[in-house]
């Protein structure tokens, strides 16, 4: 501890040292800026007492004192350095919050800065062990780092503490799934529908998921409880499709593909896979008049124009083709590179000329 000066207030003279700030910074990761409910919880730290009435009296008489300009950029070492000085530990936090550790901690995992983000997500755990959050949070960053099976373990804490967080239901759903433990992720996928049934997504994660342990009864189920709810759905009877042929229930997979060739598309995600449908029923004209149709209404979806390549493939205005692909390919690289497989499946024999790249 040095001292940095000395100030005068009406005669009062007050010590500024290098400690001195140490209760504001505290008091604004700790307790929310709230400096008389860090004095009164930490009140049996005569040190920390003694600085923290210096900067009661110095916020009565300069304003802003307490202000972002003396705790940014929070440094997790340093504030553990100060910890120390102070003999300060986490059991000593007795009604300190950790929403602002928390938010600096969502900022660390932005910035990818995973080293002291575990560090601080240790020191949370130490204050409250029944913060669920930091579990999720620590869980989804083991498991970024490609660490699946610890973050496994603390994405299982999560739910198992806070069974209605849906982002660690969602993470450790994807987390099973990725280590091939595909049931799992559709019994946690399952849970996280029944808290939240407007994610969409959702039913066809789960529906995959049995799929890939080859439980395609249940992977029909899930599909048809979806198509209840949106019986317009283009992409879910396209996946149910291949799910009732491996069932060998082969009338109501032509059923469903005629449903969809007389169809058009009512969601936006539906386009692709009713435009492929079509194509294979040689129905270009339809695709063609509805994705210009679509695009005069909808200006932001551009891409969806690498679609009317093959119409006009198929009725001999190749150069127009070419010249449209590489106009997407362009613009919207990612969206090209993402639907190459299915025109190239689409496309037969010099057709596949037009994306050469």
């Amino acid at each position: 501890m040095e001292t940095v000066t000395i100030l005068d207030l009406d005669g009062e003279k007050i010590e500024i040292n290098t400690d001195t700030v140490f209760p504001v910074m505290l008091a604004e990761v700790m307790y929310e800026g709230d400096l008389d409910l860090l004095m009164a919880d930490l009140k049996s730290n005569k040190k920390l007492m003694n600085e923290a009435k210096k900067i009661k009296i110095l916020a009565d008489n300069i304003p802003g004192i307490s202000s972002n300009f003396v705790t940014q950029p929070f440094i997790f070492s340093e504030f553990l350095a100060y910890l120390k000085e102070f003999d300060l530990k986490p059991s000593d936090f007795n009604h300190a919050t950790l929403n602002e550790l928390y938010d600096i901690i969502l900022d660390y995992a932005d910035h990818h800065n995973f080293d002291e983000l575990k560090e601080i997500v240790k020191f949370m755990i130490e204050i409250d062990p029944n913060y669920t959050p930091a579990y999720e949070i620590l869980g989804s960053v083991l498991v970024e780092e490609g660490n699946l099976e610890e973050g496994k373990k603390y994405l299982e804490l999560a739910v198992k503490q806070d069974p209605w967080n849906i982002a660690a239901l969602s993470e450790l759903g994807e987390t099973y799934f990725n280590l091939g433990e595909y049931e799992k992720a559709a019994e946690i996928w399952l849970k996280e529908v029944e808290l939240m049934p407007e994610n969409t997504v959702t039913y066809f994660m789960i529906a995959d998921a049995y799929r890939q342990s080859k439980n395609f009864k249940k992977a029909a189920r899930i599909l048809e409880k979806f198509l209840n709810k949106y019986p317009k759905s283009i992409l879910a009877k396209y996946e149910l499709i291949d799910i009732y042929r491996k069932l060998e229930r082969t009338i109501e997979a032509d059923e469903l593909q005629e449903e969809i060739a007389n169809s058009q598309p009512e969601y936006v995600s539906d386009v692709e896979i009713w435009a492929k449908v079509m194509f294979q029923n040689g129905k270009y004209e339809n695709v063609e008049k509805f994705i210009n149709k679509f695009l005069d209404k909808n200006k932001d979806y551009e891409h969806f124009r690498i679609l009317l390549a093959i119409p006009m493939l198929k009725t001999g205005k190749k150069e127009e083709a070419k010249l449209l692909i590489r106009e997407m390919k362009e613009k919207y690289p990612w969206y090209y590179y993402g639907m190459k497989n299915i025109l190239e499946e689409l496309l037969e024999g010099n057709e596949r000329d037009i994306l050469q790249d």
